[in-house]
């Protein structure tokens, strides 16, 4: 005979099962999308200035960091005008430097034509012939022009951390006036092989031909060898176009993996120098960063390497700093500045999938189809729902939680204007 205990246990132990199934949690993705749409602050902005409860945190966080970075996706007005305000009020803390997306000499060159004459004086530089930057857009210009109106008059504020894409006429031309005749031999290679690339590259049109992205970094380590003991300018310039040009040789000969570790350590060791440069100061400079978002995030990036965003934290760590990371991002409705037909033109930024993460990508998934305006999400408190588990669903969100601590969405976000 059975025991009557299983005869009373059975039906309860099904209905406990039952009850489970009923109650069991959301799935750990869903947990954490809903506290992504729900962990949210407004920000307006009237005329480029920001506004809001999300501006207001956003500047209160940035105060009590060393650096600041803002890690966006290009082209996009608001953005630049966002940057903009947030260095003119974080100036009364100590912020005096401004990194940004250019190679050293030109960010030097542009600082100096806005300090001649404004906003126009840095758009009749970049207008110059051979030059050409992903800053030619007037959103782009005037942000450059604020930051330099409100740093020190006596000191350099602009550093440029990348490498050079475009501008080699321009960076070889002021090489030529003080060539010494030890190194005019290898200048005159150097030269020529600039104006070759520019000629074939009128020809196919093929952007793989131009200079910068076709020539040998030997052209550059024989000139720097021939001329010992340059003066800084004709040094700086020597050295970012033979990086430059390293950068590019490295993804030829191995691909993209290289070509990154490459770029990133160019950016780093900028990021080192301006730090030298600081050193023996009554305090140590607060840095603005503006670069795309796969440069500023915290940790191993997007494509798994250690970038600029990295070695900021590490450094504020040394002094019992932080840093604060802020994903800057066009959301519902937003257009945004691509290259383009010579130019930058305007393009949905529904259309743009930099990560080809289709519908994973972090706009649309971080993006609220409901929102009312401009957001702020404050990821640090999401931190504990996105521990492991969730990297096979959509691991550049679980990337982003941890390596940045704030995003801003524009809703109805507007694409720069390029220059004429």
């Amino acid at each position: 005979m059975r025991h009557p205990s299983w005869s009373l246990l059975l039906p309860l132990s099904l209905i406990a099962t039952s009850t489970a199934r009923a109650q069991a949690p959301q799935a750990p993705q869903a947990r954490l999308l809903a506290a992504l749409q729900a962990n949210r602050l407004p920000l307006t902005m009237s005329d480029g200035r920001p506004a809001g409860p999300g501006w207001d945190w956003l500047v209160q966080e940035a105060k009590n960091a060393r650096f600041t970075l803002i890690g966006e996706e290009h082209g996009v007005a608001e953005t630049a005008q966002l940057a903009a305000a947030l260095f003119s009020v974080l100036r009364a803390s100590g912020y005096s430097r401004c990194a940004i997306e250019l190679s050293p000499p030109i960010a030097q060159d542009v600082e100096a034509a806005a300090r001649r004459n404004g906003v126009q004086g840095i758009e009749q530089f970049l207008a110059t012939p051979g030059i050409f930057t992903f800053y030619n857009m007037h959103e782009e210009v005037q942000f450059l022009a604020d930051v330099i109106a409100a740093a020190p008059k006596n000191e350099l504020v602009l550093w440029g951390f990348d490498r050079e894409i475009f501008s080699d006429r321009y960076l070889i031309s002021k090489l030529e006036p003080k060539v010494p005749p030890s190194a005019r031999a290898a200048f005159a290679r150097l030269k020529e092989a600039s104006t070759n690339a520019q000629a074939k590259n009128a020809r196919t049109g093929n952007p793989d031909d131009l200079f910068f992205l076709a020539e040998d970094p030997a052209l550059v380590t024989a000139l720097r060898a021939a001329w010992p003991n340059p003066d800084p300018e004709s040094d700086a310039v020597m050295r970012t176009i033979e990086e430059s040009l390293a950068i590019e040789a490295a993804e030829r000969a191995g691909g993209a993996w290289p070509y990154m570790q490459r770029r990133a350590q160019w950016g780093r060791s900028n990021l080192a120098a301006l730090l030298r440069t600081d050193q023996g100061r009554a305090a140590s400079s607060k840095i603005l960063m503006k670069f795309g978002y796969n440069h500023m995030i915290r940790g191993a990036n997007y494509f798994n390497g250690f970038d600029l965003g990295t070695m900021a934290d590490e450094v504020a760590a040394l002094t019992g700093d932080r840093a604060f990371h802020i994903l800057v991002l066009p959301g519902p409705g937003s257009r945004q500045a691509t290259l383009g037909g010579g130019g930058f033109v305007s393009v949905s930024s529904d259309s743009v999938d930099e990560l080809r993460a289709g519908d994973q990508r972090l706009t649309r998934v971080l993006s609220n189809a409901n929102a009312t305006g401009h957001e702020v999400i404050d990821l640090r408190a999401l931190r504990p729902m996105a521990m492991r588990g969730l990297e096979s669903w959509n691991a550049d969100v679980v990337r982003t939680v941890h390596g940045y601590d704030a995003v801003v969405i524009w809703k109805g976000g507007h694409a720069s204007s390029g220059l004429k």
